[in-house]
């Protein structure tokens, strides 16, 4: 039995597997098992979710709209030689 997001999969009402799916074609999503969805999600949320040393997110109106800052310090851990 096929383990394709299209057969019943109980994560296709998650929203990071809606936005996921909202970035690439329809044909390469459908490729996808339910499997490979969950171990997406856990690789992009330990990527997203690492903790800062110091983690400050400030929302600021500003006329009609708002606007964010975020400030995170923490240790440099990518490599050192950049593009």
């Amino acid at each position: 039995m096929s383990q394709n997001r299209s057969n019943k999969n109980p994560s296709k009402n998650d929203p990071f597997v809606q936005q996921f799916f909202a970035r690439i074609p329809p044909e390469i999503g459908a490729t996808f098992t339910n499997t490979q969805l969950t171990e997406l999600k856990k690789v992009f949320n330990d990527h997203i979710y690492k903790r800062h040393l110091v983690d400050i997110r400030v929302s600021i109106p500003f006329f009609v709209k708002r606007f964010y800052v975020v400030f995170l310090l923490g240790k440099e851990k990518r490599l050192k030689k950049r593009d």
